[in-house]
C-alpha cells in the first residue's frame, strides 16, 4: 500500500474558476430572460405569457420621467427607487441578455479574481444605480432604460482601475489602461450618431465611470492612497 504522503499534489487549474457571486449574478440575469423568452414562445404560461416582457418593462424599467418627478417633488417612492436597480434584470431580448452576460462573466471574473466576487457584484450594482441616475437626470424625457449593460460597463470600469494600478506598480504607460474603455466609448458614440435611438450610451458610459470609482474606493488603499498623493 502506497504512502499517501508520497502522493503528488493535484495539479492546479490552468484557469481560475469564475467567482460564485459573479456566477450567481449571471444565473439570475439569464434565469429571468429564459422565463420571458419561453413565455414569448408559448412554452410556459399560456397565451398571457406573450405579454410578460412588455409588462416587465413597465413594472421594472427605469422611467426618467418618474425620476424627474421624484426629484422635483421630493416624493421618493419605493417603486421609483426600486427601479434604479430592477431595470438591469429586464432586457430588450435574448440576444441583448447573452451579450451582457458575456461582459459580466469576462470582466466580473477578472475583477472578482483580484478584488473578490462580492465586490465585483457590488461594483455591478453601484454602476447600475449610478447609470440610471445620470440617464434620468440628463435625459428626463427619454424612454425607459432597461438591460444589464450599464452594470456590465461598471465591471469594465473596475477592470480598467485594476489595469491602472498594475501599470503604476510596474511603471508602465497609464494611458494604456484606458485603451479598451476608450475604444468602446468611441464605438458607442459613433453608433449612436449613425443609428440614432435612445441615448443608452450615456447610461453605459456612466456605468463605466461609476464602476471605476467604486473599484477605486474598495481597492487596496482605496481613495486614501490617491488623496495622500495629492
Amino acid at each position: 500500500m502506497s504512502d499517501p504522503r508520497n502522493t503528488p499534489p493535484a495539479p492546479e487549474a490552468a484557469v481560475n474558476p469564475i467567482p460564485p457571486a459573479v456566477l450567481a449574478l449571471v444565473a439570475v440575469l439569464m434565469g429571468i430572460e429564459l422565463i420571458l423568452w419561453a413565455g414569448e414562445r408559448g412554452i410556459v404560461g399560456g397565451a398571457a405569457a406573450a405579454g410578460w416582457r412588455g409588462n416587465a418593462w413597465q413594472d421594472f424599467g427605469f422611467a426618467p420621467r418618474l425620476w424627474a418627478f421624484m426629484w422635483q417633488t421630493g416624493d421618493w417612492t419605493l417603486n421609483g427607487l426600486f427601479r434604479l436597480l430592477s431595470y438591469a434584470f429586464v432586457s430588450i431580448g435574448f440576444v441583448q441578455t447573452v451579450f451582457a452576460c458575456v461582459f459580466v462573466l469576462a470582466f466580473g471574473k477578472f475583477v472578482g479574481d483580484v478584488m473578490g466576487g462580492a465586490r465585483a457584484v457590488i461594483i455591478y450594482l453601484a454602476a447600475t444605480v449610478g447609470a440610471a441616475v445620470a440617464y434620468g437626470s440628463i435625459f428626463p424625457e427619454q424612454v425607459l432604460l432597461i438591460g444589464a449593460f450599464p452594470g456590465a460597463y461598471g465591471l469594465l470600469g473596475g477592470y480598467t482601475y485594476i489595469l491602472l494600478v498594475a501599470a503604476e506598480a510596474t511603471n508602465q504607460n497609464r494611458l494604456q489602461s484606458f485603451k479598451l474603455i476608450g475604444m468602446l466609448a468611441a464605438l458607442q458614440l459613433v453608433f449612436g450618431v449613425i443609428f440614432g435611438g435612445p441615448p443608452y450610451w450615456l447610461a453605459d458610459l456612466s456605468g463605466a465611470v461609476i464602476g471605476f470609482i467604486a473599484a477605486m474606493a474598495m481597492g487596496p488603499g482605496g481613495l486614501l492612497r490617491y488623496i495622500r498623493r495629492r
